[in-house]
């Protein structure tokens, strides 16, 4: 009976097994444009401890649990990849001259630090610094700005005598030098002081001659007579002295013709003394003048009787009004100065020739000018440069044209912009404020070369760079 059932049930089953094949399954319609996209449609819910692991559906996370949480459905904006930097060399971190093509350390053991160049920037001039390593160099900026320029030209000036009151004393009538009161050069001599006498039978002769016309009478010959005296080397005051006493002096005495110094002494006490020979000159030094040497770039701005204050070490807390006498044509080849004369009175005789004084000219005053410190230009003998600060450690070279100084700044014709940032000190291993000029060159590009590597010593580069 059992075995009757069972054989029933099996044939029943392969009976409806059958018929389920023999039937022709539907045909399949299009795939649909919505049954396509739910295909891809993004997941709806994730783990919040794992959101790697998805659903389309609500559940569980297999991992940890937790019941699945709706995914938010705004769109996330698309994030704008990040600007890739170009790297440019490495450079040793203690000498900043020494750069490597590739990353290594120095004797110290310190990483060389990285130089960029912004990417997609065709200025190869532009390079960038971290932080890190812009505080290191100790990098100071300052705005490019316009302003009035100082007119002031400082210079130096040495004082000398005023050549135009120069006198010569001169030999009229041959003779031998007696009372020769002027020793040696330098001494001072007053107006009308006796400076020596000359002996000369000449001159006593033709004052003979003078006397015996006076005699005869005759004022033709009178006239003559006392021409030649005046030829000898007398004046109106002798001959008229003579014309009165009557008597014939065989000595001509030569007085000081200014207040001054003897400059030039020619004759000696007893020396033979020829007519028309220079026996001394004098030179007044109530007036001195004031030589200063004006630079080549600021001659054009000197004009004649411009105002100037002088200042000398002999008259400490004092200064000394005075103009701009002329302006010399004669360049000084070896100093690139113009020589502008300057005089002043010399009360007292405070003053000498030779001393020095610093001097300070008013120039012709200009407009207003783009000026930048003066250590922020760099000057390389070929070009002039600054250093420009774009910002977010970047940096350029920009080749300027230069103009006046004016105190601690310098005129920018052209090259950069009102409100640009100038670097004006960025040092690391300098210790003299006056270096910083050279130690900006460590912003320039150097060539990477295996001998600039070769000054560390035992430095490797580091594996897998």
């Amino acid at each position: 009976m059992n075995r009757h059932n069972f054989a029933v049930v099996t044939l029943t089953a392969l009976s409806l097994l059958l018929g389920a094949c023999g039937k022709t399954p539907p045909p399949a319609g299009p795939e649909t444009v919505l049954g396509h996209a739910a295909k891809h449609l993004d997941a709806t819910y994730q783990c919040p401890m794992h959101p790697e692991v998805t659903s389309d559906e609500p559940g569980k996370c297999p991992i940890c649990g937790m019941t699945l949480v709706p995914i938010e459905s705004a769109e996330a904006e698309p994030q704008p990849r990040p600007q890739e930097r170009r790297l440019l060399y490495y450079r040793n971190p203690m000498n900043p001259a020494v750069t490597s093509p590739v990353p290594r350390k120095d004797e110290m053991g310190m990483d060389y630090v990285p130089v960029y160049v912004e990417a997609g920037d065709d200025n190869t001039g532009t390079i960038q610094l971290s932080a890190t390593m812009v505080n290191n160099l100790g990098v100071r900026t300052v705005a490019a700005h316009r302003g009035q320029l100082d007119t002031g030209i400082q210079t130096i000036g040495t004082l000398a005598y005023d050549e135009r009151g120069r006198i010569e004393v001169r030999v009229r009538a041959e003779g031998y030098v007696e009372r020769l009161s002027v020793r040696a050069e330098g001494e001072s001599v007053s107006r009308g002081q006796s400076l020596f006498a000359v002996f000369s039978p000449k001159l006593a002769a033709a004052q003979r001659e003078y006397l015996h016309a006076i005699v005869l009478g005759d004022p033709a010959l009178v006239s003559a007579s006392a021409g030649r005296l005046q030829a000898l080397g007398l004046d109106a005051a002798t001959i008229e002295q003579l014309r009165a006493t009557g008597k014939a002096a065989e000595r001509v005495t030569y007085h000081a013709p200014e207040d001054g110094v003897v400059t030039m002494l020619g004759v000696r006490e007893g020396a033979l003394a020829e007519p028309g020979m220079s026996a001394m000159t004098v030179v007044p030094i109530s007036r001195l003048w004031v030589v200063a040497e004006i630079p080549e770039a600021d001659a054009a701005r000197v004009s004649k009787g411009a105002p100037a204050k002088l200042a000398f070490p002999a008259l400490p807390g004092q200064r000394v009004e005075a103009h701009v006498l002329e302006l010399l044509p004669q360049l000084n080849e070896a100093t690139r100065t113009l020589q502008a004369r300057l005089e002043l009175d010399n009360p007292g005789r405070r003053l000498a020739a030779g001393m020095l004084a610093n001097v300070t000219i008013e120039g012709d005053a200009g407009g207003e000018s783009l000026m930048v410190p003066i250590e922020a230009l760099i000057r390389t003998g070929r070009a002039e440069r600054v250093i420009v600060a774009l910002g977010d450690g970047r940096f350029v070279a920009r080749d300027v044209t230069s103009g006046r100084e004016s105190g601690e700044d310098i005129e920018i014709v052209s090259g950069i912009r009102p409100g640009e940032e100038v670097v004006v000190s960025g040092q690391f291993m300098i210790d003299s404020e006056s270096q910083v000029r050279s130690s900006l060159r460590r912003y320039e590009k150097p060539q990477a070369t295996t001998e600039h590597a070769a000054n560390d010593q035992g430095a490797m580069p580091e594996q897998g760079k």
